[in-house]
C-alpha cells in the first residue's frame, strides 16, 4: 500500500493517531504513565535524548520560545524566574537576547548541570518548589512556566506562591504523555482552570507538530 501524504489525513484523524503511537511505543515504558515523575526520570531522559542537549535554534519548541521572548522583551522586565527550566536552552535564547537578571530553576540535577555548562553567567538551582521558598523569596517580576505546568498534580499551588502583579507565562500542551499528569482539549479549558488565578490572562494557541498536536500559550498577570 502506498503511503498516505500527511497533508491529505484529516487533522482530527492526525491528532488521535499520534496519541496512540505515543502511548504505544512510547521509551519510557518502565515508569507509569501519566502520573507526576521523579528527578530520576527527568535525568533519564536528559541522558537518553540528545534533543534536550541540542542548540535551542534545533529544539522542536524553539519557534514557540521565540514567540515567548519576544513577549518578554516587550516588558522589559527587571529579573525573569524560570521554574522547571530544564536543560537551559531557553535560557540560552534569552541570554542571547542580552537579558542579564534570570535564574532557572529545576529539581533535575542533570538538567541544571548541563544548563551552569552552556549559560554560566546565569543562576541555576536544583530546587523542588515544594519544598523551598524560591518562588516567594526571589520576588521575581517576571515568571516563567514552559511545560512544566502539565507535570505536576498541584499546579495551582505552584501559581499561588507566585507574587501579585507579577507577569506570568506559561505554555501547556493538547497531548498525554509519561509525565503529563493533565493535558487540555481548548483554549477554553485552559482558561476555565488558570484564570480564577489571574487578575488579567491571555490563552493562545500553538500549532506544535504535523500531527496535530498544539501548546497552549498562557500569558497573564497575577
Amino acid at each position: 500500500m502506498k503511503k498516505i501524504l500527511p497533508e491529505f489525513v484529516p487533522p482530527i484523524v492526525r491528532r488521535i493517531t499520534g496519541k496512540m503511537r505515543k502511548v504505544l511505543t512510547q521509551e519510557d515504558s518502565k515508569w507509569e504513565f501519566g502520573v507526576e515523575q521523579p528527578p530520576a526520570y527527568y535525568d533519564e531522559k536528559f541522558v537518553r535524548r540528545d534533543h534536550w542537549r541540542q542548540h535551542y535554534t534545533e529544539s522542536r519548541y524553539y519557534p514557540l520560545w521565540a514567540i515567548i521572548v519576544d513577549r518578554i522583551e516587550r516588558i522589559k522586565p527587571e529579573l525573569i524566574l524560570d521554574v522547571g527550566c530544564g536543560s537551559g536552552q531557553f535560557a540560552n535564547l534569552l541570554q542571547d537576547k542580552h537579558v542579564e537578571k534570570y535564574i532557572g530553576v529545576d529539581f533535575s540535577p542533570a538538567r541544571i548541570e548541563w544548563a551552569r555548562k552552556i549559560c554560566p553567567e546565569f543562576r541555576f538551582e536544583v530546587e523542588d518548589v515544594f519544598k523551598s521558598n524560591i518562588i516567594e523569596a526571589t520576588n521575581a517580576d517576571c515568571v516563567v512556566f514552559l511545560e512544566f505546568l502539565e507535570h505536576i498534580e498541584k499546579d495551582i499551588d505552584v501559581i499561588s506562591k507566585v507574587r501579585e502583579g507579577a507577569y506570568v507565562i506559561a505554555s501547556v500542551p493538547n497531548f498525554p504523555a509519561t509525565g503529563h499528569v493533565r493535558y487540555f482539549e481548548s483554549v477554553g479549558e485552559v482558561i476555565t482552570r488558570y484564570e480564577p488565578f489571574f487578575s488579567k490572562i491571555r490563552v493562545d494557541e500553538h500549532l506544535a507538530n504535523r500531527e496535530g498536536e498544539r501548546y497552549y500559550l498562557i500569558e497573564g498577570i497575577r
